[in-house]
């Protein structure tokens, strides 16, 4: 039987070319339908995935959106499944604890980060609507995230991304 990814139709078209390629030489089919929750899903497995380009979109995700996030946490756990966040970021990110030597886009736009002088729980981020959230702020989230709700948080490579997909969703792949 021919296992199949499914992508969600939300999932905007072109952004991940370069893990459909990969399915496709891989002989991995995959077809866009509406997800419930993240962005793929097969038969037969109880992992949904959801995709986040670097670790800025998945900052603003636990910030700004931390509600509608718990939501989607939740909605997938009544459900049966388990969400699984795969944030696909290169260097030398592999886990969580990793993520605590992360700097936020926003600091470093700043001209106090880049003279060195930036402190980011100090004064000078008044300029801020909200102080920009730390490596170390958002580790503790995610760790507290997988705690509390469930989720797990991955981190890929983005040229590896699409096996990733797979390995976490059981999908067999040439």
């Amino acid at each position: 039987m021919e296992q199949v990814i499914y992508e969600d139709t939300r999932q905007q078209k072109g952004k991940h070319e370069r893990k459909n390629i990969w399915w496709k030489s891989h002989g991995v089919k995959v077809v866009r339908r509406k997800v419930d929750f993240g962005d793929y899903v097969t038969d037969g497995s109880n992992i949904s995935i959801d995709t986040k380009a670097n670790l800025q979109e998945i900052c603003g995700n636990l910030g700004k959106d931390h509600a509608r996030v718990v939501r989607e946490i939740e909605r997938a756990k009544n459900a049966g499944y388990r969400l699984v966040f795969l944030i696909e970021v290169g260097g030398n990110y592999k886990n969580i604890d990793d993520v605590s030597r992360w700097t936020n886009d926003v600091c470093k736009r700043c001209e106090h980060y880049r003279a060195h002088t930036c402190m980011p729980l100090h004064d000078r981020c008044k300029r801020f609507k909200r102080r920009p959230m730390t490596g170390v702020t958002l580790a503790k989230i995610m760790h507290t995230m997988e705690q509390d709700h469930g989720c797990r948080f991955e981190f890929a490579h983005p040229m590896v991304a699409a096996k990733r997909v797979c390995d976490l969703l059981g999908v067999r792949y040439e």
